[in-house]
């Protein structure tokens, strides 16, 4: 219900009105006969409202618990709302506008800056009973979840923000937590179907090169080795890159296969990932072959590196 709508109810009750900073209402020679109520609204005689100007008037206690009663807002809240809508008719006054409080009247002020007050031919609403109100209240708890409001006139849906929030942090915590849980158990997981692996298979490694027979004449030794000797003194090479990982993943891994007997090294550009690689002595052509077998005995997709 509007502020001026509850200023003209609390006026037919108490025939008594103080607005602070404006002044004081009085309504007289007036009695309030329900015959004379038209679509729930009272007709009131002119000249029937009396208004005495006095700016250093103070706040009506009695009218700020009235509102409070009928809008169901605490009295500061009440305060606040009667002080907002005096505010507005105060800057109207001092623009040289009129200032209108429905159902009671208009209020303007003079060339003397003194504020005078016309009583107006609207309808004033009846006053709600006790019982209506009752009624109300009662209707808003059924069909609309009402507003709680602390002791200090803070809103209670405050907390239930807060709650909110609190429960949303506790759920993602939850989420990061069960994340990192599967990244930990598979990287764990890895490691041991990789260290599982027989250790009487053998990859695809350098094929040792073997001394010349001594049963071989020196003749065709050395003519073997004549022909040979441009070849033999740099044999092509490349690297198979077995698995790129971490700092702690890759040291582990590096162990395991030296102690395994493979012949395998490690490098890194950047001192956090790490490559185990292993030399291959042997023609470019055939790195399609080679690449098949190691990828099949480690299980997992290997790289041929053939930059030197």
């Amino acid at each position: 219900m509007k502020i001026a709508h509850l200023l003209g109810q609390y006026l037919l009750q108490n025939k008594t009105m103080r607005l602070q900073g404006l002044g004081e209402f009085t309504m007289e020679n007036f009695y309030d006969n329900p015959f004379e109520h038209e679509k729930g609204k009272v007709k009131i005689p002119d000249n029937a409202i009396k208004f005495t100007p006095n700016k250093k008037c103070g706040e009506d206690a009695d009218l700020i618990e009235f509102i409070s009663k009928h809008t169901g807002k605490i009295k500061p809240l009440a305060s606040s709302d009667l002080e907002d809508f005096l505010n507005i008719g105060n800057q109207l006054l001092n623009v040289s506008k009129q200032f209108y409080i429905e159902g009671l009247g208009t209020m303007v002020l003079d060339a003397n800056n003194n504020l005078n007050f016309s009583q107006g031919n609207e309808l004033v609403p009846a006053a709600v009973t006790e019982e209506t109100l009752s009624k109300k209240k009662y209707e808003i708890k059924e069909n609309v979840d009402p507003v709680s409001f602390t002791d200090d006139g803070r809103s209670g849906s405050a907390g239930n923000s807060t709650r909110k929030f609190l429960v949303t942090l506790l759920v993602v915590a939850a989420l990061a937590l069960l994340g990192w849980g599967v990244y930990y158990f598979y990287d764990q997981w890895q490691s041991k179907t990789n260290s599982s692996i027989p250790q009487d298979i053998q990859p695809v490694l350098p094929t040792p090169v073997t001394a010349p027979d001594s049963t071989i004449p020196k003749s065709a030794n050395d003519s073997v080795n004549t022909i040979g000797a441009d070849s033999a003194a740099a044999p092509p090479s490349y690297k198979v890159i077995i698995e790129t990982s971490k700092r702690a993943r890759a040291l582990k891994r590096h162990q395991d296969l030296l102690d395994m007997g493979y012949k395998v090294n490690m490098t890194t550009e950047d001192s956090v990932t790490f490559s185990i690689f292993t030399i291959i002595n042997g023609p470019l052509s055939d790195t399609a072959r080679v690449r098949d077998s190691i990828a099949r005995f480690f299980g997992r997709k290997v790289i041929i590196d053939t930059s030197k």
